[in-house]
């Protein structure tokens, strides 16, 4: 391993490879331009720029009415079911002979069952045909279609640039080289290898999706313990920047939205700090895939300071990346995301949006938090409390119910606490479920009740320092 990190290291081109590919991936990533939008400034990362150029320009080409990112959308959630379909009846010998097609088509029958139901609500919703609670904008198929697909593409157009992106990150060295520079830091603090810096990073300023999927990829390369991975998933993947901004839209919050956004990240640190001290997380193995078993020796001796350690071991990990691993590795992405995922969340989302909005069960689950919320003085507590547990199924939707007619401090409270709880099973929870990361259902709410109980005081404290009466 020391003469494979000197031989590498001391390439010039390794390190030129390293710091060109790891520079334009931060860039893509990472780094906020400012742009003009209905007359305010507002920020985005080159990756939503292009990411909002790709499905504008498809969704300009339209089918039925729909752009066609929607028609594609239909397209896969056939492909998806039909599949599984035959996978389980003729059982053909190209499916059963490989491993990843198994698993994709399959599958378990709770997901055979869920890719029935997308299969006929994305048709329902193509061709107009059917109840307005399935097919409207607010809930159900109609408003999972939208965030799917939507105008600007949705998270469709994310999952396919982020496959192509991610390994930018990934495989040319900065995990390396900035987690040899943070690794203590991070461990004290996270309990997280320094590897995981970028991931960290990336996953506050990207988006939840690409963050899952960066994170989902290092735990199945043997990069990240299964405890590590399940921590990074519920402590740092904040939606991205400028989403944020449209739930501080949606409830009247843009002239205080610096604020709005630093409250969010203090408190979301100072979740990250505690929550993998505690059940569930603390409970979760500290062990590798064992399929995979252990590929990172973050605490291996070396010489010299840590900057030419982090360097080295940059090189060296620039150096193995090769064009025939990068396609086939966006190839297997694209795959199971597309085939997999998006079922997924259209069904799961669209019935979890109906109960939210056609039936009182949130109502009745959210007295207890009603109560909390009345003991911190917060305004319309029971009034409002349903909207802190309606984040569990879309992280929107408690922007939507709160609206711009509330009082400012609660507006902000629940608008603070939607994006800080950030479990929300419309994606980022159904992204950690079809994975490999140790965390079931239960634990993932579990987690995210935890957050709400944890940080609601401390949106509270500030909200009141802020927007003294």
């Amino acid at each position: 391993m020391k003469q494979d990190l000197q031989d590498h290291g001391g390439r010039g081109s390794a390190k030129l490879k390293f710091v060109l590919f790891s520079l334009f991936g931060v860039f893509l990533f990472m780094v906020p331009l400012p742009y003009t939008e209905d007359g305010n400034k507002a920020f985005n990362i080159p990756l939503g720029f292009a990411k909002d150029w790709l499905g504008n320009f498809i969704n300009g080409i339209e089918i039925n009415g729909w752009g066609l990112v929607i028609f594609l959308a239909c397209l896969i959630t056939t492909y998806s079911f039909l599949g599984s379909v035959l996978a389980y009846t003729a059982k053909p010998a190209f499916m059963m002979n490989s491993p990843k097609l198994k698993e994709l088509f399959r599958c378990h029958p709770v997901y055979l069952i869920s890719k029935a139901v997308a299969f006929v609500l994305a048709w329902m919703v193509f061709f107009r045909k059917g109840p307005e609670w399935i097919l409207s904008d607010d809930e159900g198929a109609g408003l999972m279609m939208d965030i799917l697909a939507g105008s600007n593409g949705g998270i469709m157009a994310i999952f396919f640039l982020a496959c192509l992106a991610i390994p930018l990150l990934t495989e040319f060295g900065i995990m390396e080289f900035i987690g040899t520079l943070v690794r203590k830091a991070l461990r004290f603090l996270f309990t997280l290898p320094g590897r995981s810096s970028i991931d960290l990073m990336g996953s506050w300023f990207s988006d939840s999706a690409s963050s899952i999927m960066i994170t989902r990829d290092q735990l199945e390369k043997g990069f990240y313990t299964g405890r590590e991975a399940a921590s990074i998933c519920v402590n740092f993947t904040l939606v991205s920047l400028p989403f944020t901004f449209v739930v501080a839209n949606e409830v009247g919050l843009l002239p205080y939205f610096g604020l709005f956004y630093l409250v969010i990240c203090i408190v979301s640190i100072l979740l990250a700090i505690v929550m993998p001290r505690i059940w569930p997380l603390s409970h979760i193995k500290d062990e590798y895939l064992p399929e995979v078993g252990k590929q990172i020796e973050e605490e291996q001796p070396m010489r010299g300071s840590l900057l030419s350690q982090g360097l080295k071991l940059a090189a060296a990990r620039a150096d193995r990346a090769n064009i025939p691993d990068y396609t086939r590795s966006v190839r297997m992405r694209w795959l199971n995301i597309f085939t997999d995922l998006v079922p997924i969340i259209l069904a799961w989302g669209a019935i979890a949006t109906i109960i939210a909005n056609q039936t009182p069960v949130f109502q009745w689950l959210s007295w207890p938090l009603g109560q909390f919320m009345r003991l911190l003085q917060v305004e319309g507590a029971m009034e409002y409390a349903h909207t802190t547990l309606v984040g569990f199924i879309d992280m929107y939707l408690p922007a939507i119910l709160l609206g711009a007619d509330a009082p400012i401090r609660t507006r902000f409270i629940i608008g603070t606490l939607s994006i800080v709880q950030i479990v929300f099973m419309a994606e980022t929870g159904i992204l950690i479920l079809k994975s490999k990361i140790p965390l079931n259902l239960w634990q993932l709410f579990a987690v995210f009740i935890i957050r709400t109980i944890l940080a609601l005081p401390l949106i509270v404290l500030f909200t009141w320092l802020l927007f003294r009466p």
